[in-house]
């Protein structure tokens, strides 16, 4: 059965379009998720603590168990809100990975701050990821 050129080639068209258009929805899609990346400092429990806690500068009570916390969780969360696992936890005296995460190398992190890195950007060898570990 022979085929002619002219439906060959609206067939090729349209097969390439759909898939140009599900390659664009899905580099979108990535777009949105790296643009919501926030930081938070949490407990080792992820719960939201005072930024004091995170300064890198911190020698207090709990001195190395708060983490700057970084994942899509949305910004203006308050103090005590646990969040929930699969983010990227760094540990505030890294100077090296707070600038990885697109973070100030030191000083407090205002809560909700917008971050240039997140998941899956490499961050630090040194950061674990959710909440609990």
């Amino acid at each position: 059965m022979a085929v002619s050129n002219r439906i060959r080639a609206a067939l090729t068209t349209t097969v390439l379009t759909t898939a140009a258009t599900g390659f664009m929805a899905g580099c979108a899609a990535g777009a949105e998720e790296e643009a919501e990346q926030v930081a938070y400092c949490t407990d080792e429990n992820g719960e939201i603590v005072d930024e004091d806690y995170c300064d890198d500068d911190y020698r207090g009570p709990g001195a190395g168990l708060f983490f700057l916390y970084l994942g899509g969780f949305g910004r203006g969360l308050p103090v005590g809100t646990v969040l929930p696992s699969g983010g990227t936890r760094i540990n505030p005296t890294d100077t090296q990975a707070r600038r990885s995460a697109g973070l100030p190398a030191n000083g407090t992190v205002s809560p909700g701050t917008r971050v240039a890195g997140g998941i899956g950007s490499g961050i630090g060898n040194r950061a674990g990821t959710g909440a609990g570990s």
